[in-house]
């Protein structure tokens, strides 16, 4: 042990040698005491250093003076008798003052004083603190008093004050207090896991045939977080959290829910055991509908409570006063297009080491932007009947002559599903599961790619020949029976371009949310004739050529109107 503070004390002497006598005059403007000395360990500077006693003492009572003991090296910012509020600190139980306060004034490794200094020291307890300066220095904006003292196994500066520890966002999602949000905090730590880390823990003896440990490190882990994707325990990230208060989460909670409308046994036609359109047998699944319903909801209401900094549509967070943007971004991807009033719900916020904390006194996200977003419907989930289907592609560049408009960025194509007659006489039906749906209004609409099929009018010119279609749902109703409900009929579409035509509007009084993939309700699409009538079928194609099926909440139909008039 001796010989290892030895080469200690040589390696920290040719640091110093490195400086020149003047420039190491002038960082030493005031001199270290005669209790000082590179032979000694720190502990023993700190515990001999009449101006550190209220230092040693929170030490030694949060069981760091072994450490400072070793043969490890460390840098100490050590406060300085009178410049912080001992007292209240020594109060404190030895786990937090140990974590919150003396591993907040040590790092690993020496960080002498020299020249000009502007580094980020990464602390004990894994926070992160300034620490720079040219001739005067600070860390995390406290004087630096007394510079570069030696110790054998690492060197102190003495600090005007105390740092200040911030929790990270983990820290105070899980465990804070007295704030009015114990319900957010409940849920965040009823999914906190610990587990002990055999790998860093320090081994103790055998005991009736199980190990035991000295030290124990544990490891945390948070199921709920990583549902999330929300890093908020990595000290080198920066978020922000709304956290709303107690009465703000039962508002939304209450909001949330009538859209998770369960029952106990929900009803469906089973497409896939069906032999024709008429006959398709009845699925059922049963479930605890209050569990469902408030698993549900409480998961919608924290889904969107984290914000990555870093992310391209969040960064303004981080300056304070900066303008919003006009979208912000969640960690589970969700997209608000009404930043400036999400945010001027904040009643207070809190610096944390990555990143700010706020209290909200309401989530004021719409709806369609977070839980019950519109349903795009593929129709390849659907049963056809008497009818042949082909996928078919059209290239972007024939987009503007079918008048089709991109939905996402580099679209190099479109794709439907041609549903065409088996025969001459053939009548195609087709029934289309709507998955995902929940006990709400929407406002339902089928995308129609240009038409292929031709006729030819009185003057002989020919024409593309548009849909006339019948629409019919299939759902289950509040008591658990399966209904059918007649929407629009006689549909036409313009057949010379991508056409997005009504359905119908329709409240679903169950949520199929979660129920598994064989219950649903499913929408039926027919033509309006048959192949007798003759000026139907010369006017109008039995084809389908679907692109989507459309299901838009339609109170966000509703709010759309209503800006665009104001506008």
């Amino acid at each position: 042990m001796k010989s290892i503070f030895k080469t200690g004390t040589m390696i920290v002497a040719a640091m110093f040698a490195a400086t020149s006598c003047s420039d190491f005059s002038d960082y030493n403007e005031t001199p270290s005491t005669g209790n000082m000395s590179a032979d000694k360990t720190l502990w023993e500077n700190i515990s001999q250093n009449e101006n550190l006693s209220d230092f040693a003492a929170l030490v030694k009572k949060a069981g760091f003076d072994a450490a400072l003991s070793q043969s490890h090296f460390y840098t100490v910012w050590a406060p300085a008798n009178g410049t912080f509020d001992a007292q209240a600190l020594m109060a404190e139980d030895s786990t937090k003052l140990l974590k919150e306060f003396v591993k907040n004034h040590i790092a690993d490794y020496n960080h002498v004083i020299s020249g000009a200094i502007d580094e980020r020291i990464k602390v004990l307890n894994e926070k992160s603190y300034d620490f720079v300066g040219d001739g005067a220095y600070t860390y995390d904006g406290l004087n630096i008093t007394t510079l570069n003292q030696p110790s054998a196994n690492g060197i102190m500066h003495i600090l005007n004050g105390a740092a200040q520890f911030y929790p990270n966002i983990y820290e105070q999602a899980t465990s804070a207090t007295g704030l009015d949000i114990d319900s957010v905090v409940k849920y965040f730590k009823h999914y906190e896991i610990q587990t002990l880390d055999t790998k860093n823990s320090v081994l103790g003896p055998t005991i009736n045939g199980k190990q035991t440990y000295i030290d124990s490190v544990m490891i945390v882990t948070n199921t709920a977080f990583n549902m999330l994707k929300a890093k908020v325990s990595k000290e080198d990230s920066s978020y922000t959290m709304l956290a709303p208060t107690n009465e703000a989460w039962v508002a939304q909670y209450n909001k949330v829910k009538k859209y998770f409308n369960y029952i106990a046994t929900t009803s469906a036609q089973d497409l896939n055991e069906a032999t024709s359109t008429t006959s398709a047998p009845t699925s059922t699944v049963t479930i605890d509908p209050a569990y469902q319903s408030d698993s549900m909801a409480v998961l919608r209401v924290v889904s969107d409570l984290f914000y990555n900094n870093n992310n391209y549509y969040n960064d303004w967070l981080k300056e304070e006063g900066k303008q919003p943007y006009d979208t912000l971004k969640s960690t589970t991807d969700g997209y608000f297009t009404n930043p400036e009033e999400i945010m001027s719900h904040t009643i207070s916020k809190s610096k944390m080491s990555n990143g700010e904390f706020r209290i909200v006194d309401s989530l004021a996200f719409h709806p369609w932007e977070a839980w019950a977003k519109p349903l795009t419907i593929s129709p390849y989930t659907s049963k056809v009947w008497t009818g042949a289907t082909t996928t078919v592609l059209v290239n972007s560049d024939l987009f503007e002559e079918i008048g089709y408009k991109p939905q996402y960025d580099n679209e190099s194509s479109l794709r439907y599903l041609w549903v065409a007659p088996l025969s001459g006489l053939g009548k195609p039906q087709m029934d289309v599961k709507l998955y995902d749906v929940l006990s709400t209004t929407y406002n339902i609409y089928l995308v129609l790619a240009p038409s292929e099929d031709l006729g030819v009018d009185d003057e002989g010119n020919k024409f593309r020949k548009a849909n006339n279609l019948n629409f019919e749902l299939s759902y289950c109703d509040a008591k658990g029976k399966l209904q059918t409900k007649k929407l629009n009929q006689k549909v036409e579409n313009n057949p010379n371009k991508v056409d997005t035509v009504a359905v119908g509007t329709f409240t679903f009084p169950v949520a199929y949310y979660g129920l598994g993939d064989k219950i649903y309700p499913n929408l039926k699409i027919t033509t309006s004739f048959g192949v007798f009538s003759k000026p139907m079928m010369a006017k109008y194609t039995r084809d389908f050529r679907i692109i989507s099926i459309l299901m838009k909440p339609a109170e966000m139909e509703e709010f759309e109107a209503n800006a665009t008039k104001e506008n």
